[in-house]
């Protein structure tokens, strides 16, 4: 079977290592059913040589502003109904579905209002597939937390289409459940990434690594991702808040990088450059600095590590998967739901703490929670990994039996866990009510930044169309005052014309009195003028 496969895979060099999982997961289950993968990259040779698939590019909507991407919709929209060409950024998508017998959207690229170029390349993947009647799989969704009205009509659009549509948080199963025609296609999975154990092997070249005996690892986004928020603070908060888990839990700090160039450490790529910043503000030595990795190799890292902390979303997804406490630093309302989702699956979610209240209020708690129920809670996580491997293996088994016509894909959703609960009734009491009014004021915050950013959206489109209207109007005033210089022109043409023809008539007439005169007999003007006496002496008498 063929399959073209899209994920928010490599950028112009840059690996970045969430996605990069999602993607190779995906590809890895589809293999193992036998399928044929073309892979929608956005650099087709770096994700030809990592994963041995065939690539083709991207549909050209990254970059772009969104009027030319609603232009180029409507471009995609005419090819189909014969009137032009399919655009040319479209045309190896075109060709790839239309010889596929499916198309999966594999994680990546998350579908909301910040991520517009993500909607509307799955959009158009959607109604490529739709054309041709190709079925369309989604896997590993994030949705939401925000999305303006347009948006929520794209998400509707590819949900009524999908056979199936698989989100990661049930904040998202809610949000697309409550877009789409039928609510049950939408099924509630874990993210496909914590599958990655399970390949037989990475095709991504590795790093050779020498790390300490005991450690944490950290991933820690370039800057906090919020305005509100200055860069400088965020990495003294996160240096201060290593240091006191060096001093409490006798450990080294491994830092893995998210993203940048594979197997380099260079600074700059942002996520290395914000390491060192976070490594120089320490005042412990026990920091390391490790190079860019694959998701494979950050996850054999992650397997021999205390916990994890980190800003970044995915190493709250391979700690589990590997039997590791991982904490999820939150610094937004968009970052709360992502991490919150995916800890929550494996009854982990008091581990999304927020990022403002870790030093100096929770952090020491919940450090010396994880020292102390080290061995309840592997225990715990690889009972729950176990779980999740089964469950999500079965996803793919569903997905690959739906396009082979010999079964149906899953629609029951991933399983629930006894939650962990960390520290006193009193500390929990105390991070409920800091939890909920976080929340509180990170979505009040997000709405209004939402809103402003549509209305900016909406004052940019307006300004255009008045640009275009005016340009418009100008043009039509060019017309008018060029139609009045041809009009004045041809009246005085008209008007000189009709001077020449008259004075023309004049010389004619006095032509043919000439000639009448010359015609008349002898005599003619002596009886004429008799006549005219004898008329008037007639009417006298």
């Amino acid at each position: 079977m063929k399959v073209v496969v899209i994920g928010d895979v490599s950028w112009a060099g840059q690996y970045h290592l969430g996605d990069e999982a999602m993607t190779e997961a995906a590809i890895a289950q589809l293999k193992r059913h036998g399928a044929d993968v073309t892979l929608v990259a956005g650099d087709p040779e770096l994700s030809a040589a990592h994963y041995r698939v065939d690539t083709i590019r991207r549909l050209g909507f990254r970059g772009v502003p969104r009027p030319k991407k609603v232009t180029l919709l409507s471009a995609l929209e005419s090819a189909f109904a014969g009137e032009a060409k399919f655009p040319e950024a479209m045309a190896p998508a075109v060709e790839a579905v239309r010889r596929a017998d499916a198309v999966v959207i594999a994680g990546g690229g998350n579908l909301n209002a910040n991520g517009e170029h993500h909607l509307f390349e799955r959009l158009a993947l959607t109604r490529i597939a739709e054309f041709f009647e190709v079925p369309l799989f989604v896997s590993s969704q994030s949705v939401g937390p925000h999305l303006s009205e347009d948006d929520e009509e794209i998400v509707r659009e590819i949900a009524d289409y999908a056979t199936v549509f698989g989100v990661r948080e049930r904040s998202s199963a809610h949000l697309v459940r409550s877009l789409c025609a039928e609510p049950d296609k939408v099924v509630l999975t874990f993210d496909d990434a914590l599958l990655i154990p399970q390949m037989e092997g990475s095709s991504v070249p590795e790093v050779e690594l020498t790390l300490p005996g005991t450690f944490v690892v950290g991933s820690f986004a370039h800057d906090p991702g919020v305005p509100e928020m200055s860069t400088a603070e965020y990495h003294r908060t996160i240096a201060t808040a290593l240091d006191e888990i060096v001093a409490t839990c006798d450990v080294d700090i491994v830092l893995v990088p998210h993203m940048g160039v594979l197997g380099v450490g260079d600074e700059d790529d942002r996520d290395c450059m914000a390491h060192a910043r976070i490594a120089e503000l320490m005042t412990s030595p026990r920091v390391h600095q490790l190079p860019v990795i694959s998701a494979a190799q950050a996850l054999t890292v992650t397997s021999g590590a205390e916990f994890t902390i980190s800003t970044r979303y995915h190493p709250v997804v391979f700690g589990p998967a590997v039997g590791v406490p991982a904490i999820g630093l939150v610094t937004s309302h968009y970052a709360m739901i992502r991490m919150h989702g995916a800890l929550e699956h494996v009854g982990m979610s008091a581990l999304a703490v927020p990022y403002e209240a870790w030093n100096g209020l929770f952090g020491t708690t919940v450090v010396s929670a994880l020292s102390r129920d080290r061995a309840e809670l592997t225990a715990h996580l690889e009972a729950a990994g176990a779980v999740a491997t089964r469950y999500q293996l079965d996803w793919w088994d569903g997905i690959a039996a739906s396009i082979r016509g010999e079964g149906d894909v899953m629609r029951v959703d991933l399983p629930t866990h006894r939650s962990y609960e960390w520290g006193a009734p009193r500390d929990r009491e105390s991070f409920a009510v800091f939890t909920s009014l976080y929340e509180m004021v990170n979505r009040t915050r997000d709405r209004i930044s939402l809103e402003a950013k549509e209305q900016r959206r909406q004052e940019k489109e307006l300004k255009q169309q008045i640009r275009q209207l005016t340009r418009e109007g100008q043009r039509l005033e060019d017309d008018c005052q060029q139609l009045r210089t041809e009009s004045e022109q041809l009246r005085q043409e008209l008007a000189s014309t009709s001077e020449k023809a008259a004075t023309s008539q004049r010389a004619l007439q006095r032509q043919i009195d000439e000639i009448r005169s010359k015609q008349r007999p002898p005599g003619a003007a002596l009886r004429d003028g008799v006549r005219r006496r004898l008329r008037r002496w007639r009417s006298r008498g």
